[in-house]
C-alpha cells in the first residue's frame, strides 16, 4: 500500500468514525490520532491510528471476522497476537477442516477466509464461485506464485509468512468494511 493510501483527510476520518471534523482535530491535538500537517496546513490522519482508536471506541467489538481454515495452531496464535499488537478490530476464528468452516460460516459470516493453497480435496474454482456469491474474500497462503486459472480477486499471501503483507491486506479489508458500514 502506498504511503498516500495510508493517510486520510480529517473529513474522511470524520465520516468513517461518524464524528465532526472538529472532533477529529481535537483527537489529533490530544494525541488520540496520529497525524501530520501538509505544507498547506491540512491534517493527514494515519489509517493505522484510526483503526486503533476505532478498536478502543468499540470496546473490543470486532469490525470484521476472519475465518482461518485448517491452519497450524501456533500459526493461528501468531495471527491473533499480531492483530492484538496492531489494535485491529478483528476477530479470528479457527476451523479445523472444511466441514467445520461451513458450519461456522452459517453462524457468523466472515469477511475473509484464510487457508493454505495446498488443501486436499477442495475444488478451488467451486470455492471461489461460492465465496464470490456470498461476498467473502479468500486469502491463500502459498510458497508458489499465484495460479493463473484462479479468476476471483483474492489475496495471495507468501510463505514464508510476511506479517507486513498480512497487515497491509487486513488494513485494506478493514477500511473497505468501515466504508460499507458508514
Amino acid at each position: 500500500m502506498s504511503e498516500q493510501n495510508q493517510l486520510l483527510s480529517t473529513r474522511q476520518a470524520a465520516i468513517l468514525l461518524g464524528v465532526s471534523v472538529r472532533t477529529i482535530q481535537l483527537w489529533v491535538e490530544q494525541g488520540l490520532l496520529s497525524a501530520w500537517k501538509t505544507p498547506g496546513g491540512h491534517r493527514r490522519i494515519v489509517q493505522e491510528s484510526l483503526l486503533s482508536l476505532l478498536h478502543k471506541r468499540q470496546k473490543l467489538q470486532p469490525l470484521t471476522y476472519v475465518l482461518c481454515v485448517n491452519l497450524d495452531a501456533d500459526f493461528f496464535k501468531l495471527l491473533q497476537v499480531l492483530c492484538q499488537q496492531w489494535h485491529f478490530p478483528v476477530e479470528l476464528q479457527q476451523a479445523r477442516n472444511a466441514v467445520d468452516a461451513l458450519l461456522m460460516m452459517g453462524e457468523q459470516k466472515p469477511e475473509l477466509v484464510l487457508m493454505t493453497f495446498e488443501q486436499q480435496g477442495i475444488d478451488m474454482t467451486l470455492l471461489q464461485q461460492e465465496l464470490v456469491q456470498h461476498q467473502v474474500k479468500l486469502a491463500l497462503l502459498s510458497a508458489e506464485d499465484p495460479q493463473p486459472g484462479l479468476t476471483m480477486e483474492m489475496i495471495w499471501l507468501r510463505q514464508p509468512f510476511e506479517p507486513l503483507q498480512f497487515k497491509t491486506e487486513l488494513q485494506k479489508l478493514l477500511f473497505a468494511r468501515l466504508q460499507q458500514a458508514g
